[in-house]
């Protein structure tokens, strides 16, 4: 048994480090924008910014953010029908979790992405297709909220603020990448790993890490013309962007 113990121990070490948060405080703007973790050590991911003209999200977190989110939308001084638009860097269900709480806002996808977020297909990685099965399909149906597929990259403006989309396919078929004031998100395009660090997207839970890592090079070679100062991914891990981190992601494994 103590053999087992201290077998199990830098594995529950492991999930732990996997799990904690990483540098979010830096994408944290007091009364204009709140970042924060859902799903306990999964650490799913929600961004909401207050702008000009209304309230924006990125991702939606798993189990719990419906609360979280509306918990900390008070920070911003606003509640879940002031958000607008959501955009939506892929659509697993650890992050898409709230989605049934902003149901009157747009929700902006890169197109392929649309049938996996409305059910209409499954997802190709195994771990989602067995959830699938087993819990049901975790977005909504046709017609139950809003869709602005786009299907090139894409300028949003919200008064003195812009979202950039940028495709990123690979993760999954429709995977995403959204650029506003300076931050980077992801998605699961860039994992990060106790012990390694930033990487391209985890082989397990992806489509095709190949495709992935051919988007995260055209990704950046697109965001050079901008202001880029921090990358998250969808599970609350930001890092610097600079020229290290860029030659990182894109080395070939």
């Amino acid at each position: 048994m103590s053999r087992i113990r201290i077998t199990l121990l830098p594995i529950l070490a492991a999930l732990a480090m996997g799990g904690c948060t990483y540098n979010l405080q830096h994408v944290r703007e007091p009364g204009r924008a709140v970042a924060f973790p859902t799903a306990l050590w999964w650490s799913s991911m929600v961004y909401a910014a207050r702008t000009d003209s209304g309230v924006i999200v990125v991702d939606l977190g798993w189990f719990g953010a419906e609360g979280a989110l509306r918990d900390r939308l008070r920070e911003l001084g606003a509640t879940t029908e002031d958000v607008s638009d959501v955009f939506v860097t892929h659509s697993h269900r650890d992050h898409i979790g709230a989605w049934r709480a902003v149901s009157g806002a747009r929700f902006h996808l890169y197109a392929p992405e649309e049938p996996l977020f409305v059910g209409q297909r499954d997802h190709a990685d195994v771990p989602s297709r067995g959830a699938r099965r087993v819990a049901g399909h975790a977005g909504p149906v046709p017609g139950e909220v809003a869709l602005v597929p786009f299907a090139a990259d894409t300028l949003y403006t919200f008064g003195r603020d812009t979202v950039r989309a940028f495709a990123v396919p690979g993760h999954t078929e429709g995977s995403a990448a959204y650029l506003f004031r300076g931050i980077l998100f992801v998605g699961d395009a860039v994992a990060r790993k106790p012990l390694i660090g930033f990487r391209g997207a985890d082989v397990v839970f992806s489509d095709d890490t190949r495709r992935n890592a051919e988007s995260l090079r055209s990704l950046f070679d697109r965001v050079r013309p901008y202001d880029v100062r921090w990358l998250c991914n969808a599970h609350a891990k930001c890092a610097a962007y600079d020229s290290a981190l860029v030659a990182k992601l894109t080395r070939t494994r």
